[in-house]
């Protein structure tokens, strides 16, 4: 756990500037919090993100991850977004025992557009769909990039049977031959189901299953992971959230863990198409950056993530 330090002393340092940001424009409340007359100014349409993390795969690898998410609500139904990411990777090395390879650097970039709808009826059912390109900024040496451009494309279905209560599908697949591999799955699709209950008006639990779908290595089958988080409102749309996962098949992590910060992850706003965990898990790590699941650190994953649940076009940790 002493790998994650550094990147959680960053993240605290990129925090401050959104939290004094989220106390100047405090722009409305999580979705289940009372009104206050501070929450009633109009959102803004800009919202960000710090998050961090590490992963650990068996066999001794292990990665760090800092992130960040730009998004833009242009409209109620559309928004587009941005999650630049570095990494650091430790594993050990193939030539020496007892030795490690260690690198650092910038990974594929993935931007996204996601248009979505939430109907006014029973449950409050929400539908999204996402569109991916991930540009290959990352260093393909280092595996660290796909050296080329990648398409993806993601669905999701939400709804809440109460007010304190959601449910979350979805799924996506690579739309070009760029595996769209990420840290939790190593087929060219990918799915996930997650649920979440509000336990107070500031806080939120979570939890979660991811797989993926399509045609996957038969050597080391189908990757599947559990997770589960926790989320707390700070100030009007800003929380702090928590997520952790362990590995239960294929080339899934073992363990990862991640923090993130900022208005940009709506944990407790789960009445529309949007999987919460992914909010989180996709801003770094798992799959927008190209690696390679853990196997020999020169993977050509690349793709994008989205809110419309785990749209990575890869995008947990």
């Amino acid at each position: 756990m002493s790998s994650i330090r550094p990147c959680l002393v960053v993240l605290v340092l990129l925090a401050s500037p959104l939290a004094a940001q989220s106390a100047k424009h405090d722009g409305g409340p999580a979705a289940l919090a009372p009104r206050r007359e501070e929450d009633e100014a109009k959102p803004s349409p800009l919202q960000v993100g710090v998050a961090g993390g590490a992963l650990s795969y068996e066999g001794g690898r292990q990665e760090q991850a800092l992130g960040a998410v730009v998004r833009w609500a242009a409209a109620s139904w559309l928004a587009v977004s941005a999650t630049p990411t570095a990494v650091h990777v430790r594993e050990p090395s193939a030539l020496a025992t007892g030795t490690f390879d260690v690198r650092s650097g910038v990974v594929d970039l993935p931007l996204d557009a996601t248009v979505e709808h939430t109907f006014q009826a029973p449950w409050s059912p929400g539908l999204a769909f996402a569109l991916g390109v991930s540009l290959p900024i990352g260093d393909t040496a280092t595996g660290f990039g796909a050296g080329r451009v990648g398409y993806s494309a993601s669905a999701g279905v939400g709804f809440s049977p109460t007010s304190q209560v959601w449910v979350h599908l979805g799924a996506g697949r690579s739309l070009t031959d760029v595996a769209m591999q990420s840290a939790f799955t190593s087929g060219d699709g990918w799915g996930d189901a997650s649920a979440g209950v509000s336990v107070t008006d500031r806080l939120g639990v979570s939890g979660g299953y991811s797989t993926d779908i399509g045609g996957v290595d038969t050597a080391v089958g189908h990757s599947r992971s559990i997770n589960g988080g926790f989320s707390f409102a700070v100030r009007g749309p800003a929380t702090i959230n928590l997520n952790a996962s362990h590995g239960v098949s294929g080339l899934a992590p073992r363990w990862s863990l991640a923090i993130g910060f900022g208005t940009a992850f709506p944990y407790l706003n789960h009445l529309g198409a949007g999987s919460p965990l992914g909010a989180l898990s996709d801003t770094f790590g798992g799959g927008t950056h190209g690696l390679d699941g853990g196997t020999t650190g020169t993977g050509t994953g690349s793709g994008g993530g989205t809110s419309s649940g785990r749209g990575r076009g890869r995008k947990t940790l």
